[in-house]
């Protein structure tokens, strides 16, 4: 988000800067552009890049955004703007909320798709994290969705190790909001490894779900590199 995954990405190297660095800006390329285990590239590159606010209260906000390139529809781009609240409880708790809107851009099939997601975390000793993110109209579908998620992020030095498994799930499901047919709800698992070295920041992940190859969302393994700017 917040959390695509790449966007969670952007928040935690965000929320890690010192506090004099109140803006982030960061560019980047990866080998596919994966939202909530699902392709949005369908095995393209995909180039993102985003702007984070962050202040000493822990208030932050700013805009993402990514290319998609999917033969069923003529989307052309994907940006999101959001805003939160990193606020410690105690010594090895944290709260994170806050609301995402995305947004499709390009073609026909892109209007109708903007949503609004809420999300709340709990992180324990800056290594556990347990979440929930919902939409009351997911990508335009009048329909609600959640998302239910744990990682674990074992870091040392630069390098870090990140496990992840969420459940994706319409809350009712109609003849637009499923996945596939009848289906409610998937699984998402996620392993990944990384380094943050010089503002540089190198990400290599293994994902997979298990619906089936109408939304090439089995087994993928991405590479992204991204370069951040602090000022």
């Amino acid at each position: 988000m917040l959390r695509p995954a790449l966007v969670a990405t952007t928040l935690s190297l965000a929320t890690s800067l010192p506090a004099h660095a109140e803006f982030n800006f960061d560019i980047g390329l990866g080998s596919e552009y994966l939202k909530n285990g699902i392709s949005l590239t369908e095995g393209k590159p995909a180039v993102q890049t985003g702007l984070t606010y962050i202040h000493d209260s822990g208030l932050y906000g700013g805009l993402w955004a990514s290319n998609i390139d999917q033969k069923d529809n003529d989307i052309e781009a994907e940006g999101s703007a959001f805003a939160g609240w990193y606020l410690p409880l105690t010594e090895s708790l944290a709260l994170d909320a806050g609301i995402t809107h995305y947004d499709n851009f390009g073609g026909d099939d892109s209007e109708g798709r903007g949503y609004a997601e809420g999300f709340a975390k709990l992180l324990v000793n800056d290594a556990w994290t347990f979440g929930v993110r919902q939409s009351d109209d997911f990508q335009g579908t009048d329909e609600e969705h959640r998302s239910l998620e744990s990682a674990y992020t074992y870091q040392t030095g630069t390098f870090s190790i990140e496990f992840y498994v969420a459940q994706h799930r319409f809350l009712k499901t109609t003849e637009t909001a499923n996945y596939g047919g009848s289906r409610d709800d998937y699984w998402h698992f996620r392993v990944g490894a990384g380094r943050s070295y010089n503002n540089w920041d190198y990400r290599l992940k293994l994902e997979r779900t298990n619906l089936g190859g109408d939304y090439d969302a089995g087994t993928a393994i991405t590479f992204s590199l991204h370069r951040f700017f602090n000022f």
